[in-house]
């Protein structure tokens, strides 16, 4: 079961359970654009119709592997295969978008020195051990 992150009492929570996905290294990422749709004149494309699925070792929690899911996803970038998470942030960016980085950022011209999503809605749970 997912846990959602709709409020920073969910953000707070999702850094403590995760312990801050310290010690983590991105193992698989899934994308899936889904906003092609056909119609009678053609096709319709909706940009923003996309899912993005983390999973991440966590070493400080017994190789733990968190999964986190973005939907409708603005932006992201992966900036290395083994890249090494030492703590996470999440954070709202502005109404109803959320932004996971795999470093602290102090704005958004340095998020990109990272991994990154911003997104309209995440979610994340714990899936078992590597």
């Amino acid at each position: 079961m997912y846990n959602e992150i709709k409020s920073s009492e969910d953000i707070k929570n999702f850094l403590e359970k995760t312990n801050m996905l310290h010690d983590g290294y991105i193992i698989d990422a899934q994308y899936k654009y889904y906003g092609i749709e056909k119609t009678e004149d053609g096709l319709c494309f909706c940009p923003e119709e996309k899912k993005l699925t983390l999973r991440i070792l966590v070493t400080s929690i017994f190789n733990t592997v968190v999964e986190i899911e973005f939907e409708n996803i603005l932006d992201w970038q992966m900036k290395s295969d083994t890249d090494y998470i030492f703590s996470t942030f999440v954070d709202f960016i502005e109404p109803k978008r959320i932004v996971w980085s795999s470093e602290f950022f102090t704005n958004m011209d340095s998020i990109k020195n990272n991994s990154y999503v911003i997104a309209k809605s995440m979610k994340w749970r714990m899936v078992g051990e590597f």
